[in-house]
């Protein structure tokens, strides 16, 4: 039996962390550290297990891909040599979690200059969202990023980009998304003028970091012809989603299967934010889920802003995926300069 979430039941909602560290740490240092931890909140389950593993992309699947268990750990830790991976259940932690849970594998601090939507708050109860959501679906679905096969290969593919290190806020980033949106479904021939646009968010922010769940979710209707401009407007007056029902709701969980090909947003976007901890570069994997099963993670430490897409297997196979993430990639970089 899978730990039961609220959202997509096909997802795993295992989010990932990588993290290209500057010295190899002790594997028996960092499993103590991660047991005390997981014995001081214990919203992490069991103590996590660090595996080292000879196949580090196949760990990562298995990580990203592996459903998480009723009285399994809901913390999953690889380490070779100076890589590190953590994976999470995202009812466990967010994303600023999984940053939490880096400082605590190395012993040291680790912040983020993400700001968090604690100032906002929701403008409906959840009942109201929910309508709202149902309408769209059945009467005006958000554009989907047109797939490139009809497979049902489990799992999804990850992907990633070192860029340079850019001034990337939540904004750019959407517009960047919504840019290469544009551009793959039109050489498709298919609809992009109904986009919707997902951003995780916290409700805290990452000057100090915790192992916890604490997310939020701001939702974007970004008509034809949006610009950078429009989204930040938007971005700036959105409201964060109302909290979902409990996972165990019946109804909601019926209603969530029953228009699972409708229902969701086009993308979700998701940005840790520019984060000073000792390691050479980290590479971020929100959960997929929704109409596309399309995520963007980006992550910005020292020199280095890493992009990432996340999308389902049964729907693109390794050169989409490549090649929606070098879309996003061009629409980040073009007529900005690196940050020095």
């Amino acid at each position: 039996m899978t730990v039961a979430f609220s959202g997509d039941p096909a997802a795993s909602w295992s989010i990932l962390l990588e993290a290209s560290l500057r010295e190899a740490p002790d594997p028996s240092v960092v499993a103590a550290r991660m047991s005390r931890a997981c014995t001081e909140f214990p919203n992490l389950g069991p103590a996590a297990v660090v595996l080292r593993p000879s196949d580090w992309d196949g760990a990562r699947t298995e990580f990203a891909d592996g459903h998480y268990r009723v009285g399994d750990p809901l913390v999953r830790v690889a380490l070779a040599g100076d890589s590190l991976m953590i994976a999470a259940h995202h009812g466990a932690v967010d994303g600023l979690g999984l940053l939490a849970l880096l400082g605590i594998a190395l012993g040291e601090s680790v912040h983020s200059s993400a700001t968090g939507v604690a100032l906002r708050s929701p403008d409906r109860p959840y009942l109201l969202s929910a309508l709202d959501r149902v309408r769209e679906a059945v009467w005006t679905p958000p554009a989907r990023i047109q797939p490139s096969l009809h497979g049902n290969e489990s799992g999804d593919h990850l992907v990633s980009r070192a860029l340079p290190a850019v001034k990337l806020g939540s904004a750019r980033l959407t517009s960047a998304a919504l840019d290469a949106t544009r551009k793959w479904n039109a050489a498709r021939g298919a609809a992009h003028g109904r986009v919707v646009a997902a951003i995780g968010a916290s409700w805290r922010g990452g000057a100090d970091p915790r192992p916890e769940a604490d997310s939020a979710l701001l939702r974007l209707r970004l008509p034809a012809g949006s610009t950078e401009d429009d989204v930040r407007t938007l971005l700036t007056a959105a409201a964060p989603e109302a909290g979902f029902p409990s996972a165990h709701n019946p109804v909601a969980q019926w209603g969530i299967r029953l228009l699972a090909s409708r229902l969701g947003s086009t993308f979700l976007v998701s940005n840790l934010g520019v984060v000073k901890a000792n390691v050479r570069a980290l590479r971020f994997f929100p959960s997929a889920s929704g109409r596309s099963g399309v995520a963007f993670g980006v992550v910005t430490t020292g020199e280095v802003t890493t992009a990432t897409v996340r999308l389902r297997r049964k729907d693109f196979d390794a050169a989409a995926a490549a090649g929606l993430l070098d879309l996003l990639c061009d629409a980040v970089l073009t007529g900005h300069e690196a940050r020095r």
